[in-house]
C-alpha cells in the first residue's frame, strides 16, 4: 500500500530543511537549491504509488535531492562539481545516522547559539550564509584583510560548535 498524502505532505515539510541543506551543499546557490527542492517535492508527488512507508520515502527524498542536484549542477557545466560521488555516498551515511540521533533539536540548539554570538559574530555569520558572501567579499565590506575574516570566521565556528555541544548535552540530561 503506497504511502498516503497526508504522511507525504508531513514528512516533507518535516525535512525541508534537510533536503535543502543537502541541494544547497552540492549546489552553492540558494536559488537553484529551492528550485531543486521544489521539483523534488512534485515528483514526490508523481511517485508516491510507489512509496511503501515513511522509512522509504525519508530515503527516496535524499536520494532524489542529491541526484536532482547533480543534474542541475551538470547543467550548469561552467561551474565545477564540488563533491565527487565517494564523499557523497559518505555524508549519505552520516546524515543518516545523524537524523536518527539528533532531529529538530540540533536547529533549536543552532537558533540559541547564534543569538548568544555577539554583533560581529552574528554579522559575519549572516554575511557568509545568509547572504552567500565569500571571505575576499566580506573582507570588502567590512574594510579589513582577508586573513582577519578568516580567522574571525574559524573563531565563530567553533563558540559555535561548543556552544551547541554544551546545549545538546544539556538537553540529554
Amino acid at each position: 500500500m503506497p504511502i498516503s498524502q497526508d504522511m507525504l505532505v508531513r514528512v516533507i515539510v518535516r525535512d525541508h530543511d534537510k533536503l535543502y541543506t543537502l541541494c544547497w551543499a552540492i549546489l552553492r546557490d540558494d536559488n537553484l537549491a529551492e528550485d531543486v527542492l521544489q521539483d523534488i517535492c512534485a515528483l514526490a508527488v508523481q511517485k508516491r504509488e510507489g512509496i511503501a512507508n515513511e522509512d522509504h520515502l525519508t530515503g527516496w527524498l535524499r536520494v532524489a535531492a542529491r541526484r536532482q542536484a547533480l543534474a542541475a549542477l551538470r547543467s550548469r557545466s561552467h561551474e565545477p562539481i564540488l563533491f565527487d560521488q565517494a564523499l557523497l555516498d559518505l555524508l549519505e551515511t552520516s546524515w543518516r545516522s545523524w537524523d536518527q540521533r539528533v532531529g529538530d533539536s540540533l536547529r533549536e540548539a543552532l537558533r540559541y547559539c547564534l543569538g548568544k554570538l555577539d554583533a560581529r559574530g552574528r554579522d559575519l555569520m549572516s554575511m557568509r550564509y545568509e547572504l552567500g558572501l565569500k571571505s575576499r567579499q566580506i573582507a570588502e565590506q567590512l574594510g579589513c584583510k582577508v586573513e582577519t575574516v578568516y580567522m574571525a570566521t574559524l573563531r565563530t565556528h567553533a563558540k559555535l560548535r561548543d556552544c551547541v555541544r554544551a546545549k545538546l548535552e544539556a538537553a540529554e540530561q
